[in-house]
């Protein structure tokens, strides 16, 4: 099961901002936060965050694009995944993580997930 957005914001709420990544998953840790949460958190941008509210964005996007990539029919070559992606209005971070990935054929919404999730935690 993922976690909500709404779970997501009521997680870190509490926590004091502007924080890294790796702080807010430290953070995150202590609060023994869902491991929903959790995995939400390992899959967002390696950057600062102003506020919950600016973490949940990040999420959202991560949900979206995930949703994007479940909803279509693979194999799919990574250009066709980049325009729909931007068809679709997916956050541009995880566009750029798809157009850093190699140019080869998908052949599951996993294998791009995966693809995108190494690109992501590299940022």
């Amino acid at each position: 099961m993922q976690a909500s957005a709404t779970e997501v914001q009521n997680a870190l709420g509490n926590l004091n901002y502007p924080i890294t990544k790796r702080q807010l998953i430290e953070d995150a840790k202590r609060q023994n936060i869902s491991s929903e949460v959790m995995q939400a958190l390992e899959n967002i941008p390696n950057r600062e965050y102003d506020s919950s509210s600016d973490v949940v964005r990040e999420f959202e996007g991560f949900q979206r694009a995930v949703q994007v990539f479940h909803n279509r029919k693979y194999p799919a070559r990574k250009q066709e995944l980049v325009e729909e992606a931007k068809n679709l209005h997916v956050r541009g971070v995880i566009i750029r993580a798809l157009e850093a990935c190699p140019d080869k054929e998908y052949s599951s919404a996993a294998d791009v997930i995966n693809e995108c999730r190494a690109r992501l935690q590299s940022e």
